[in-house]
């Protein structure tokens, strides 16, 4: 059985959502900035890209069945 990586994606995923929310989005932090874009920003996007990562990974290793029409 795969849940192994499963498990270990969602609590992935759970605390990288924990951790963003209790110190990366904190407000008015600004600095550093990535060119002309604010931390805020480029860092939310990091974050959106591991989560959908994370998602797509985890629909490879744990795919949907289909269940029987009735």
């Amino acid at each position: 059985m795969k849940l192994k990586p499963w498990h270990f994606l969602a609590s992935a995923v759970f605390l990288l959502s924990i951790v963003s929310f209790w110190f990366v989005f904190q407000e008015d932090k600004t600095n550093p900035s990535l060119g002309s874009v604010p931390f805020i920003f480029w860092s939310s996007f990091a974050i959106t890209v591991l989560v959908v990562l994370a998602t797509f990974l985890g629909s490879i290793i744990f795919p949907q069945e289909k269940s029987p029409k009735s």
